[in-house]
């Protein structure tokens, strides 16, 4: 996450113990996506231009690091936020180095980039010949959505959002951005008609709401992290989880118990759509998508830089970052919060795709 000195502050003060690796090799074999392994971002530490991928073999349960140095003979460039896969190729959004490099799912090798982006944050598929990435702008706070011409990879539109737009979620011919805040604070999804690149929507959820997810009943979940006012302490707010029904409209907002720099981030869905998880306060925590209220046991009580859930089997991923500067892990829970196994990966991993 770009300059996000304070949670690396936080990490490094919560996270401890020993690393386990296991089931980890550094080849730089033929990649493949889907059903077969997914790979992991690696963010790495902000300024030293070394960001990279890994990746997850299904079939021979072992994880390949430095896989887009290997098969580039470059850097990647310095700090990607996040990657997407998408009609078999990947974007892969290096933030602070303002490009989103698309490669080659079976050989992750780079055939384009994406410029004219300042601090892009996540790349979301519309059609074959168009994309959006959603940017936090040369300040981080004038934020918007970049439409992406998937033919020729050079940015077509400008669509202003609101400060920080951060994760995208795509539903029929609409798309949902949460407007995280970036170096300030926002309370918004918009909601974009991708027909027209034409915002057609504002929700208003908790401050500073950051990732999506669709359940099974086609209600929309929101975490939101809350604001911290640094300056004046009554002005920050609670994190929240929200809940957007079918007709556009938060019917639910469910706060946290305080308010707390790690609020609650990185919303993940099991692949039948009815268990929500999330980080918060140095732990996961799960939510069913009939809940009214807000969990106060931890699914998981160990801290987390990043979160996903496989869409193949709903595995829980938590990405360890350790201390910014050397390898990270992963650690791969079952629904029932049972460890499967532990991976090492490159340094600091914050996400996974699929």
């Amino acid at each position: 996450m770009k300059v996000n000195f304070f949670k690396q502050l936080a990490t490094l003060a919560i996270v401890s113990g020993i690393i386990i690796f296991q089931g980890c090799n550094s080849d730089t074999e033929t990649v493949k996506v889907g059903a077969s392994g997914f790979f992991i971002v690696n963010e790495g530490n902000f300024g030293n231009g070394d960001t990279e991928i890994s990746f997850y073999d299904r079939k021979t349960d072992q994880v390949s690091n430095n896989l887009f140095a290997s098969k580039n003979g470059r850097p990647l460039g310095d700090q990607s936020q996040s990657m997407t896969v998408f009609e078999n190729k990947g974007f892969i959004v290096v933030q602070n180095s303002s490009k989103v490099e698309v490669v080659n799912l079976d050989d992750l090798k780079a055939f384009a980039s994406i410029t004219g982006v300042s601090s892009p944050r996540y790349f979301i598929g519309i059609s074959s010949n168009k994309g959006y990435v959603s940017d936090w702008g040369p300040d981080g706070v004038t934020g918007t959505v970049k439409v992406v011409n998937l033919s020729t990879y050079e940015v077509t539109k400008t669509i202003p959002t609101g400060k920080g737009p951060n994760r995208m979620l795509k539903i029929n011919n609409l798309v949902y951005v949460a407007n995280s805040g970036g170096f300030d604070r926002d309370n918004t999804v918009k909601v974009i008609d991708s027909n027209t690149d034409a915002i057609i929507a504002t929700i208003t959820v908790g401050d500073n709401p950051n990732s999506l997810e669709r359940d099974k009943d086609g209600n929309i979940w929101v975490a939101s992290g809350g604001y911290i006012d640094y300056v004046n302490n009554a002005n920050s707010t609670k994190g929240s989880i929200s809940k957007i029904t079918t007709s556009n409209t938060e019917s639910l907002r469910l706060n946290v118990d305080k308010v707390i720099f790690n609020g609650p981030a990185n919303l993940g869905i099991s692949n039948d759509g009815t268990t929500l998880y999330y980080t918060y306060d140095n732990a996961i925590f799960s939510l069913a998508h009939t809940a009214t209220t807000i969990p106060t046991t931890a699914f998981k009580s160990k801290s987390y830089y990043g979160l996903a859930v496989d869409p193949f089997n709903s595995n829980i991923i938590g990405c360890n970052a350790a201390n910014f500067s050397s390898a990270g892990t992963i650690d791969v829970y079952d629904s029932k919060g049972t460890l499967l196994s532990s991976y090492g990966v490159g340094i600091a991993p914050n996400g996974c795709a699929f």
